[in-house]
């Protein structure tokens, strides 16, 4: 036998004698050398683009290739996974000292035991997100958070997804870091023009023109938020909603009307449709009359601008359906206010309710000539009454100088975020006033970022400028971050993987190709605050109630950084707001992630709030631990001060704090007067720059006899039955408590309840 033979037939006995291989992509293969090498070259490639290092070479991947059959045949056994071959690769890989290309070419998952814990609904995040439920579309939605989570983080440069583990910092959203913006603020007026087309491109589901009945602009403007958030990880709402929906209610009776605002509360607020079977996190700005800015304007309804330029769209201008907006106002309050068949309150969409210049006087013309329908202070009177009752409004104070008093565009959105458009900041803005060649409004977020403040307190030592270069070293670090988000989602848009955001209507008049639903290039990038509370009562040994010298360093510290966010923000070609962010676990993790790193547990024991009895005791068994940091700007939860001092301190942080921020009244078990809450909120308005404010309600909730009493029963006061859940405001949202993490439910625990506001 000649030697070329004796040659092939001992490799045939190799490669016989190597096991088969059980594929991803659920197939039993036989072993192919050539399938490692190849399939290197074909992954390291990403190396290139991520890391800026070239890929493997031919020669390296075909080396690295007969190792991993010598290993395995070393280990003798019959079948193996692709899984592990792929790891025995990588370990070749970090042994050869290519992190990067092992970072690429490594598996992200879950262990089958963990996988197991997300299907039963504990495990993994199973505290995350308070908004999600018991059901199997949360456990393949965390599931694939995980994966994600760990993509992204293999993906982005080391030293960024390290700051991320190390807890200097927190990506929000992560598992949507490389395929969707944060938030969005959306101007109806854009699909009660184009229509509705769910799925942005017109292939996979149905198209529909513009409304023409209300009912129908209703159904629009509920799936448009539903579809949204298959392109975004945050919040959905619509700016001046009344407004923009009103021209639909002309003529209608008030019956008529009640009924729609029911069918828009209901619609929202029972679809268990958005990421992981959730509702869909909504919300609605809502004026009680059409404001100033939008008085002479254009209506745009049914298809088309009304503003006399064709014979088949007389001119009409929305100070034309004051009748309606005012109605429609007290509808959906009193809808709100009659709670679900239960009489539970409705959490979505949340009813952002603008406190304007315009409507601090009555228009007394008006009202005389319409003694029929409510007035401003009647209206705004329901507001109160609704917060008294459930807690369920927001206020968006507009009065301020710096929100633009009514001169611009200015909302709030998901938990607390703001934006702004005015004439100063947009050339375009008349003409999107006026919906010119469907130029319209669209506000929103890219990605946030919060900083760990209380650990760059830690680090400098009582030390005040070493406090502020740790600082804003954080907030390089976020832009850095922005950035590697702005280049991942330029493929995702480029790749057609955001049609709702990036959808063109055809017009329906010029039957051309319509303007872009949002502007992309607007969109802001956004760093939040964390422990601001807790970073000066390290650095002063006082909390901001307890010291003016530490409220000082609070208010210098975070001018310091809105000042340093317009550097940055000239400097890079990029808006950055500064934000109170929710932190519904953001909080939590931070003072975890400090309570376990030895460098810092000391020092964070001397600020953390919680119980740390109970971390020490559980620290072991999970990381869901009642411990916190103050969120925000804000005082303690549990701070003993009058709530006139909470907001003497807490108001002056709100014009630094541009990109959003809340103002908390958290209520006692009893309601209420309405009359005696208008007066203190409107007070609040008028006398502080707080922006965004809010009264929050106990709630118990009987699983037996589904009745709901005021305040954090353990037994149902009507029947007895201990199966009760609790409602309460978490962050920016009513949820029921029985979803909250442990730090948010020691927080509930912690909170001071005022009585009287007077």
């Amino acid at each position: 036998m000649s030697s070329r033979i004796v040659q092939q037939t001992l490799e045939g006995l190799a490669v016989s004698s190597m096991p088969r291989v059980r594929t991803t992509d659920g197939h039993l293969l036989d072993w192919d050398r050539e399938a490692i090498a190849k399939q290197l070259l074909k992954e390291t490639k990403l190396s290139e683009q991520f890391y800026k290092e070239p890929g493997i070479t031919e020669e390296e991947a075909e080396d690295i290739a007969k190792e991993v059959e010598r290993r395995v045949r070393w280990m003798n056994v019959r079948y193996l996974s692709g899984p592990l071959v792929r790891e025995i690769m990588n370990v070749i890989l970090l042994e050869r000292h290519h992190t990067e290309w092992r970072n690429i070419c490594t598996r992200v998952g879950t262990p089958v035991f963990d996988a197991h814990l997300i299907d039963i609904g504990t495990g993994f995040e199973s505290k995350e997100n308070a908004n999600l439920q018991e059901n199997a579309e949360t456990s393949h939605k965390k599931k694939a958070d995980k994966i994600s989570k760990e993509q992204y983080l293999l993906l982005l440069p080391p030293y960024l997804a390290d700051r991320h583990l190390a807890g200097d910092l927190h990506i929000h959203d992560l598992e949507y870091f490389g395929t969707r913006p944060f938030c969005q603020d959306w101007d109806l007026r854009y699909f009660l023009y184009y229509g509705l087309m769910p799925d942005g491109l017109g292939t996979k589901a149905s198209v529909a023109g513009p409304a023409k009945k209300p009912e129908v602009a209703i159904l629009h403007a509920v799936k448009a938020l539903g579809s949204a958030q298959t392109n975004f990880a945050g919040g959905q709402g619509f700016y001046n909603f009344l407004t923009f929906i009103a021209p639909y209610f002309e003529n209608r009776n008030y019956e008529e009307i009640v009924q729609l605002m029911q069918m828009f509360v209901y619609e929202m607020t029972q679809m268990m449709v958005a990421r992981g079977g959730q509702l869909v996190f909504s919300s609605v700005q809502l004026t009680p009359g059409v404001p100033k800015l939008w008085r002479d304007k254009p209506a745009v309804y049914a298809g088309r601008v009304w503003d006399g330029s064709t014979p088949d769209a007389p001119l009409k201008t929305y100070g034309k359906f004051e009748r309606e907006v005012r109605l429609a106002f007290k509808a959906l309050m009193e809808v709100m206010l009659q709670g679900d068949y239960w009489g539970k309150p409705f959490n979505f969409p949340k009813p952002e309710i603008s406190i304007e210049p315009d409507f601090m006087k009555e228009d007394e013309e008006f009202n005389a000539a319409h003694p029929d329908l409510p007035t401003y202070q009647e209206l705004y009177l329901q507001t109160f009454k609704l917060a008294a009752e459930y807690g369920t409004p927001y206020f968006d104070n507009q009065l301020p100088a710096y929100r633009g008093a009514g001169e611009g565009i200015s909302c709030y959105q998901c938990c607390a975020y703001q934006f702004a458009a005015t004439f100063s900041s947009d050339d375009q803005f008349d003409d999107k006033l006026r919906f010119r060649d469907g130029k319209h409004f669209s506000m929103g977020s890219w990605q946030v970022v919060s900083l760990n403040c209380p650990r760059a307190a830690y680090l400098a030592r009582g030390d005040d400028d070493l406090l502020f270069e740790y600082l804003r070293e954080l907030m390089d670090t976020s832009v850095e971050i922005f950035k590697v988000k702005r280049q991942w989602m330029n493929q995702i848009i480029n790749n057609h993987r955001m049609p709702f955001a990036t959808q063109q209507p055809r017009d329906p008049i010029t039957g051309e190709m319509g303007s872009v639903a949002v502007g992309l290039d607007a969109l802001v990038y956004t760093i939040g605050v964390v422990g601001v509370n807790e970073m000066v009562q390290f650095h002063t040994g006082k909390q901001m109630h307890e010291s003016k010298e530490a409220w000082k360093l609070a208010v210098r510290a975070m001018t310091e950084m809105e000042i340093y966010a317009r550097k940055l923000s000239e400097q890079h070609g990029m808006t950055i707001a500064l934000a109170r962010t929710p932190a519904e676990t953001t909080a939590q993790r931070f003072a975890v992630s400090d309570l376990i790193h030895e460098e810092f547990r000391e020092c964070a024991e001397r600020v953390v709030k919680g119980d740390l009895d109970a971390l020490r005791r559980n620290l072991h068994k999970t990381r869901d631990l009642p411990v916190y940091y103050t969120n925000g700007t804000h005082l303690p939860p549990s701070a003993d001060v009058t709530i006139f001092e909470r907001a003497k301190l807490e108001h002056v942080f709100f014009p630094i704090v541009d990109g959003g921020n809340i103002f908390h009244v958290f209520l006692g078990e009893a309601t209420p007067d309405p009359q005696g809450l208008m007066d203190f909120g409107l007070r609040l308005a008028r006398e502080t720059q707080i922006g965004y404010f809010t009264f929050t309600k106990d709630m118990t909730v009987c699983l037996g006899c589904s009745q709901v009493s005021g305040g954090l029963e353990d037994k149902c006061p009507n029947c007895g039955s201990e199966n009760v859940d609790h409602i309460s405001r978490i962050t920016g949202y009513l949820q029921a408590v029985s979803g909250w993490n442990s730090a948010k439910r020691q927080e509930l625990k912690d909170r001071k309840k005022y009585n009287e506001l007077a």
